[in-house]
């Protein structure tokens, strides 16, 4: 019975366009907390970090009635990046499924798990923010796809996917044989190109140096000041270690235009950012961009402003006069800091 139910799932996932489904029970996630402590042990001043992780390998704690595991990849690899975004936000945060309610992706998953919970009569949980156990193990375990050297999970296109995990009630498992060739143990072309060094070696990187973690995540203000003058143009997320593996090229194929992406870009700019007000910033960059909290909105111009400097942006001098009469005092101290640089 549980092998029939696991087939209905994995054949109603494909219906519903993802690419593939895989099922592993949840025992399965013990082994993702170890390799959580191995990055601690490699990298303690991301202990901080990594711990809230820890959580992730055991669903069933909060979830003692779960059995399995469920994971889906869905390709948003096929998606036009609007002109002037590329290098300034990663594109798994543009064409981001989690709370696009208007996407396919986003459809797909409710459909997916209406079909689970109504159609199949199974008890599901998931999150349409960060995942109720770790999307990327439950990927690589269940055989949809790999990790490679650079910690992203690859599947059928390269790396760019959304990942969706569900749990279920039932016991079961569906797991596939990947088909991905292996990373070559000569290339080393993601570590040597990591802006800040946070990949220190393959598989291994420090979390607290990542850009992407930096522009966006990091409570730590003196670590983004530390590190910002290697994050190059990047305001929100970095793609570098992906666009530059071999196994990526010719996998975006740019088919599609992601909904009302194009009309938000008009918007965005590094010059737009720092002189952007507040509740515009709240209103509508906040809702689509949400790893940055509503609290921490200043964060974009601060951003905004490295990437200016560090690129040697024409309009950087309009843009720190502007910064002076910013509303929050964070952005007005940074613009004074910057100007008394240059004296």
């Amino acid at each position: 019975m549980a092998r029939e139910i696991a087939l209905e799932i994995v054949e109603k996932a494909a219906s519903l366009n993802f690419e593939r489904c895989g099922i592993i029970e949840v025992d399965r996630m013990r082994e993702y907390g170890a390799k959580v402590n191995e990055r601690i042990a490699r990298f303690p001043e991301s202990a901080g970090m990594y711990r809230r992780f820890l959580s992730l390998a055991e669903p069933d704690r909060d979830f003692p009635w779960a059995r399995s595991v469920v994971a889906c990849s869905w390709r948003h690899g096929v998606y036009r990046v609007p002109e002037g975004l590329a290098g300034l936000i990663g594109k798994s945060y543009l064409f981001d499924v989690r709370r696009g309610r208007n996407s396919e992706g986003y459809r797909a998953r409710t459909e997916f798990e209406r079909c689970m919970t109504k159609d199949l009569g199974l008890r599901v949980a998931s999150s349409h923010d960060y995942g109720i156990t770790s999307c990327r193990w439950a990927a690589f375990a269940s055989g949809i796809g790999t990790i490679r050297r650079n910690n992203f999970f690859y599947g059928d296109h390269g790396s760019h996917y959304s990942l969706m995990v569900f749990l279920i009630d039932e016991a079961m498992e569906y797991t596939c044989t990947p088909t991905q060739k292996p990373c070559s143990d000569n290339c080393n072309l993601c570590v040597k190109n990591c802006p800040t060094g946070a990949l220190a070696e393959p598989y291994a990187t420090c979390g607290v140096a990542c850009v992407s973690y930096l522009t966006n995540r990091a409570p730590d203000n003196g670590a983004f000041e530390r590190y910002s003058p290697k994050i190059g143009s990047w305001i929100y997320g970095c793609d570098v270690c992906q666009d530059v593996c071999p196994f990526n090229r010719g996998e975006w194929s740019e088919d599609k235009d992601f909904p009302g992406l194009e009309e938000l870009s008009a918007s965005i700019s590094l010059e737009k950012i720092v002189t952007m007000d507040y509740a515009y910033l709240r209103e509508m960059i906040a809702p689509k961009f949400w790893y940055i909290e509503i609290e921490d909105l200043w964060k974009w111009k601060r951003n905004a402003l490295a990437a200016m400097r560090n690129t040697g942006h024409k309009d950087y001098e309009a843009a720190l006069a502007a910064a002076l009469q910013d509303d929050d005092e964070r952005i007005r101290n940074l613009a004074k800091r910057e100007l008394a640089a240059k004296d």
